[in-house]
């Protein structure tokens, strides 16, 4: 059915032919209904019921990286306009950076996981189906349309024809674009999102490469390929080489089960170490030994713009620290990263040259500096103006500037349960069973312990409020449980306790300029919001869930995040992502540079910082012990 401008098809006003696809015509047509542009794709043959339920399914997948379905036609569908080129023409340009094509990635598994979460399976996932727009946002087109009940035109190319055959959905049928089908599909057998994960996979290797990954001179020789060969891989980045794997496994029941899983394997190919802690989940909550490239998520966040949130979503990044990275697992004790009050520097531990080091890097930037003399340092923490870096080196607090330079010592600690620095100078120390909280000067000299608490209690996480006048910490048990953990504020004047609210850990205050205070605290890996009076010291309503994915430990439930005012109204949380469920354990594993594993015989447990020994005969680790809840 071919269309001129001017014409009509149903409601919609057509303005010009924009492309072709594997249904026919596409053209760019005015609905004055709306008063938007749509993209109207038209099939020459009528829609069967089956097909026309198959696509109301579809239009009800909302996502921001999904092209949106706002009508359906006796012959044609009607979707958003989509402005950019489509990531076959970027991929014609030559191969994409590892970084830039993992953004673009990690967008195509997002919309592949919101469908897969309804049911919705793709089957025709390929370049040309994926639009990229100028701000940055990827589009997958197309999703369900390879179940179109129709004869599908010729095609002009094997690699990246329309699609092979549409004729019916039923097991049998060929379905898909031959270069991106899996070895079952390409057999006409059923397929489920597994096809969809083989596809995404093919997708990766050719952004990375610019190149395809199946070819042939026809049709034949394609589908041959696909079935048979074993894909090279050799010139995808070592990073990228684990994902890839997974996703091209031949049989789909080795092949990587949910899309939502592939930060993972990202981990895995950025850390090519022989030894690894792994818990007995499907999701990794920390990876020990060797470089790790990880990403810790950046969201603009404030609790206090709780109506806005509903309009404008919680906006995340990664922040990728490099492969050279190798993060220690969440600690008993306390934060193992920072953000400055600014929200522009970070400044985190890594593992170096078998020791622990203090590196800083601002968020404009690609590089991070490790901070001179600072090796066995831990527990990070800015100062109120950010122009120093305070932390724990075993038994001793110390600083050093943002900028580096000397470490000056501060005094010594015991059973160091983190530390803040308030605007006043004072540094203000939580120890577990021992001092409780005591203040160090910025200037350095004796410390003073607070009156209130002592040997009894284990204080972790302690804040000075605004004001000065109270701090805010968090109060772990002996027995481990996150749930039997309180959140309690001190009167420094005083030493009044006053518990603010229980089940949780790491509490912290924020607050912007002219809005109400909260309160922010994690359970397990959830982290949660609760409105604060500053000036009655206790919490207000109901807490909310806000962030679902924080790092903590297995043992004390310390969470690995950080947060800042900003340089504006919006605040920006720091957060080391978990990955896993809180409190697994973990069991040891030998894994070799193919990525073959062998089960260490060791049962499982809470265990952390693995070292191997010179002859490669004996395993050092910490082992710590989780009561049963």
């Amino acid at each position: 059915m071919r269309l001129s401008p001017g014409d009509h098809l149903g409601p919609y006003h057509i303005a010009e032919r924009i492309g072709a696809g594997g249904m026919g015509e596409v053209y760019r047509a005015y609905d004055p209904r709306m008063g938007r542009h749509v993209a109207v794709k038209i099939s020459g043959e009528r829609f069967s019921d089956r097909f026309s339920r198959e696509v109301h399914a579809v239009a009800a997948l909302n996502h921001p990286n999904v092209c949106i379905l706002h009508d359906v036609g006796e012959n044609y569908l009607v979707m958003e306009v989509i402005e950019g080129p489509t990531l076959a023409e970027r991929i014609e340009q030559g191969p994409i950076p590892v970084e830039e094509a993992l953004g673009i990635g990690r967008q195509i598994a997002a919309a592949l996981e919101a469908a897969h979460d309804k049911g919705i399976v793709h089957r025709d996932l390929k370049p040309g189906n994926i639009k990229l727009k100028p701000d940055g946002t990827v589009k997958v087109l197309d999703f369900g349309l390879a179940k179109i009940p129709e004869a599908a035109p010729a095609a002009t190319s094997s690699n990246d024809s329309a699609t092979i055959s549409m004729t019916a959905t039923q097991a049998g049928i060929i379905l898909g674009t031959a270069a991106y089908m899996s070895p079952e599909q390409a057999r006409g057998r059923v397929v489920d999102k597994r096809a969809d994960i083989w596809a995404f996979g093919v997708v990766l290797y050719e952004m990375v490469t610019g190149k395809r990954l199946f070819q042939g001179e026809d049709l034949t020789d394609i589908l041959a390929s696909v079935v048979k060969e074993r894909p090279d891989l050799s010139q995808v980045p070592g990073q990228l080489r684990p994902l890839i794997e997974r996703c091209l496994e031949r049989d789909p029941k080795k092949r990587l089960r949910d899309i939502g899983d592939m930060d993972l394997l990202l981990e895995v190919g950025s850390a090519p170490a022989q030894v690894r802690a792994e818990p007995q989940s499907s999701r990794l909550p920390w990876v020990v030994a060797g470089a790790l490239a990880i990403a810790f998520g950046v969201a603009l966040w404030a609790p206090w713009r709780a109506e806005e949130q509903m309009e404008r979503p919680l906006a995340r990044l990664d922040v990728d620290l490099g492969e050279d990275v190798s993060l220690p697992p969440p600690r008993p004790s306390g934060n193992s990263i920072a953000i400055s009050p600014d929200g522009t520097r970070l400044v985190y531990v890594s593992i170096t040259g078998g020791s622990t080091a203090l590196f800083t890097r601002r968020l404009d930037q690609m590089r991070a500096t490790e901070l001179p003399a600072t090796q066995g340092a831990d527990y990070p923490f800015f100062s109120a103006d950010g122009q120093w870096i305070g932390f724990a080196m075993r038994d001793k607090l110390k600083k050093i500037s943002v900028e580096g330079g000397a470490v000056v010592p501060l005094g010594d600690i015991y059973q160091f349960g983190n530390a803040n620095w308030g605007e006043d100078g004072d540094i203000v120390v939580g120890e577990v069973f021992s001092r409780g909280l005591v203040r160090f000067a910025a200037a350095g000299g004796t410390p003073q312990a607070l009156p209130g608490l002592g040997k009894a209690d284990a204080v972790f996480a302690p804040q000075i409020l605004p004001g000065g006048k109270a701090i805010l910490f968090s109060l772990a048990q002996a027995s481990g449980d996150v749930n039997t953990a309180a959140i309690e504020v001190l009167t420094r004047a005083d030493g009044h306790r006053k518990i603010v609210a229980r089940g949780g850990t790491s509490a912290r205050y924020v607050a912007g300029p002219g809005r109400p205070g909260h309160v922010i605290y994690l359970n397990k890996t959830t982290l949660f919001a609760v409105p604060f009076d500053l000036e009655k010291l206790e919490t207000r309503g109901t807490p909310v869930p806000v962030l679902d994915d924080v790092a903590c430990s297995p043992v004390t439930g310390m969470g690995q995040f950080d947060w800042s005012r900003g340089i504006d109204r919006h605040g920006v949380l720091v957060y080391r992502r978990a990955g896993g469920r809180a409190g697994a354990t973990s069991t040891l594993q030998w894994v070799d540079s193919a990525g073959k594993r062998e089960p260490l015989p060791v049962k499982p447990g809470a265990y952390a910082a693995p070292r191997i020994s010179p002859d490669g005969g004996r395993i050092a680790l910490m082992a710590s012990v989780v009561s049963p809840k």
